[in-house]
């Protein structure tokens, strides 16, 4: 397996992932798919280019098969984060015939060893039943506050 970190010159790459990540958890947001590429697409050269967002890939024989996206932000410190660097996992996905093959765990390991290069204080997630697992194994713990969310968009 070959893991690389992305550059601009994989926009169109990381943008198909996403989408296949985003069918594969909303099987019937089609409708969603040419906004969510453009803004994807805007997205992404000034979060590249300013290191708030890392996308990593994993390729067998040439054929991409599993990525993981880390958005970085900076915010106030507090005793969990005393750099106030923190990070979010995105886009965890394997191919569906490539699963169960330790691809998603090298990517993920790949995507970890940047973060704490990068000095993150911590890395944020929110799983699915089929990737708690391998989040599990990799070392993240749920955490005792619960996830909630005000939806301010339609």
């Amino acid at each position: 397996m070959e893991i690389r970190f992305a550059t601009t010159d994989d926009i169109e790459t990381l943008v198909e992932a996403r989408l296949r990540f985003n069918e594969e958890l909303h099987p019937n947001a089609h409708d969603e798919n040419e906004a969510l590429a453009a803004q994807f697409r805007a997205y992404l050269p000034t979060a590249m280019k300013d290191g708030s967002f890392i996308g990593v890939l994993g390729f067998v024989e040439g054929t991409l098969v599993a990525t993981v996206f880390l958005a970085i932000r900076d915010m106030p410190a507090n005793s969990a984060m005393p750099r106030g660097r923190n990070g979010t996992l995105l886009n965890v996905f394997t191919l569906p015939g490539f699963r169960r093959r330790g691809y998603a765990e090298r990517v993920l390991a790949a995507t970890i060893d940047k973060a704490r290069e990068l000095d993150l204080d911590v890395v944020d997630l929110e799983a699915t039943a089929m990737g708690r697992g391998l989040y599990e194994k990799a070392g993240f713990q749920v955490r005792p506050l619960t996830p909630m969310r005000m939806r301010l968009s339609q």
